[in-house]
């Protein structure tokens, strides 16, 4: 039988039902509490007309109730729909409405975004986690309920492996929110492959840094259950400040760490990481988005005993390629994105979607188990990302169009060179944004950096940068450094010095929030 992914909770819980299973802000749930949470909110689910497959929405601000809220859906045999606590109650709506949700689980703390919310979403009939005297148009059962309903056995409600397991919700950095379908199969197949390629068990502890709405939670909640290992729960006040992060980290021991690079070089540069004993972390995982070459090795060096593995895949895929570092001072320029995992095939194409010779630039295409189901409620676009190509047998494979640019490296390892979005005409020459970003990040003064194109007022682009910056460098001085290593319609016409960059939960750059930051007068720090 196919493992499910609430059924680990289950199986760690007897194993070792007093081992923590996730730990936030000095408290915890053992697996054997987790367990019995999970399955009392599985049987106030399906005791009130949830059906098997329907969706749970879960609203929810980053704490113990978490892997209870998402297992709990899971075990009623639901599809999760997991909600940024951060969103607007627009957005909230939107994907309140779009995935059909009519069981939303959440808490006093989120009441009034909630009621926001259920005002224009009458196919909501039950939140969960609210009281009745809220007076909410709903149903309404108190997380006492649920705690009254706390059972050891699961409910049966025969779900399999290609039942849909979750809906994440995602727009990058750039575009419009996409509802992207997992089953249990293609998410099981990532944490299996994951626990086996960075060898997790029991006594592992895994930093979940990201929100829990996005697929590096994947990782950080269901990897972890597989092996019974905990997950640390890192919350936005524990990260807000470096010192008092890498303090949390040498006190609860955390083994593994998975984050976007900027996570990273904040801890680097401003966590205190020589006064922490760090020695407990044996593996950095990073993913999302550039790691500058000048950071990336100053934290290795900081962190030796650990290893350091570049992992690439956007949410649709989970991760599809994987490249394991070797010490500080044989990094690859540039670093690459690795070669397929064991549980994808990747392919590198044209536009017309023929496979290019070694060495070219094309679009990589994914083939696997870890494939999203598709695109929920949107044909149109499963129409576009997903193309079928005849494999052997008379078969055919489903391969994913990632959007992104690669080339196949000399030893076999793959490099990423742009977003296919993120290129841009520039009085007629054709630029890659992360080239500039590249370049900017080269300078010993940048920290951060972003660069987007606007309108001239003559009818075509120019270049606009943000950066983050130490030492207090004159603009001038980037634009003269950036004249040594770029072509002069490669060099952006402004440049804004700031005190940080707006990141998506994930902790991409927001670039729509940043170009509606720049677009208000007086805002920057400079120039």
């Amino acid at each position: 039988m196919s493992v499910l992914l609430h059924r680990m909770i289950d199986g760690a819980a007897q194993r070792r039902p007093e081992a923590p299973a996730v730990r936030c802000d000095g408290a915890e749930l053992t697996y054997g509490q987790l367990a019995r949470r999970v399955n009392g909110l599985a049987r106030v689910l399906l005791g009130t007309g949830l059906e098997r497959r329907d969706r749970v929405a879960v609203l929810l601000r980053k704490g113990l109730d978490v892997p209870v809220g998402f297992h709990g859906a899971l075990a009623s045999g639901a599809a999760l729909v997991p909600i940024d606590p951060r969103s607007p109650a627009e957005q909230v709506v939107r994907i309140l409405r779009a995935t059909g949700a009519r069981h939303l689980v959440s808490e006093p703390a989120k009441r009034d975004l909630v009621r926001q919310a259920l005002a224009e979403c009458p196919e909501v009939s039950q939140v969960i986690g609210l009281e009745p005297e809220d007076g909410l148009p709903v149903r309404c059962v108190p997380w006492s309920t649920v705690a009254a309903e706390a059972a050891d056995q699961p409910p049966a409600v025969g779900t399999i492996d290609l039942d849909p397991a979750y809906i994440l919700h995602t727009s990058g950095s750039t575009g419009t929110p996409k509802l992207i379908l997992h089953s249990h199969r293609s998410a099981m197949a990532f944490v299996d492959w994951a626990v086996s390629e960075y060898r997790l068990a029991s006594d592992d502890r895994l930093s979940n840094h990201s929100s829990h709405h996005t697929c590096f939670a994947t990782f950080d909640y269901y990897a972890a259950a597989r092996v019974g290992a905990a997950t640390v729960v890192l919350t936005p006040a524990a990260l807000m400040m470096p010192g008092s992060l890498s303090a949390l980290l040498e006190r609860e021991r955390v083994s593994i760490w998975y984050s976007v690079p900027t996570a990273l070089v904040h801890l680097s540069l401003r966590g205190e990481i020589e006064e922490r004993d760090l020695s407990s972390i044996r593996w950095v995982l990073f993913a999302g988005e550039t790691f500058p070459e000048k950071h990336l090795r100053r934290i290795m060096r900081q962190l030796p005993q650990a290893r350091f593995s570049h992992v690439y895949g956007s949410t649709e895929v989970n991760v599809c390629t994987c490249h394991h570092l070797p010490d500080a001072d044989g990094l690859g320029d540039p670093l690459p994105i690795g070669r397929a995992c064991s549980t994808s095939r990747t392919l590198v194409v044209d536009d017309q979607l023929r496979p290019v010779a070694d060495g070219e630039t094309g679009e990589l295409l994914v083939c696997g188990s870890t494939v999203m189901s598709g695109y929920w409620g949107d044909p149109e676009a499963n129409r576009h990302a997903l193309v079928r190509r005849p494999s052997a047998g008379g078969f055919e494979d489903v391969y994913f169009r990632t959007g992104d640019q690669v080339r196949v490296l000399e030893d076999g390892n793959l490099t990423f060179v742009a977003r296919a979005d993120f290129q841009v005409k520039v009085r007629g020459h054709r630029v890659e944004l992360e080239e500039v970003e590249a370049a900017l990040l080269s300078l010993e003064s940048v920290e951060e950096a972003a660069v987007f194109a606007v309108e001239d007022g003559e009818g075509s682009s120019a270049l606009r940068a943000a950066v983050v910056a130490g030492g207090e460098p004159a603009t001038a001085e980037i634009l003269a450094g950036l004249k040594q290593r770029l072509p002069p319609y490669s060099v952006p016409a402004e440049i804004d010095i700031l005190g940080s960059l707006p990141r998506t939960p994930t902790g991409k750059v927001d670039r729509d929030a940043l170009r509606a930051h720049l677009a208000k007068p007086g805002d920057c720090d400079g120039p």
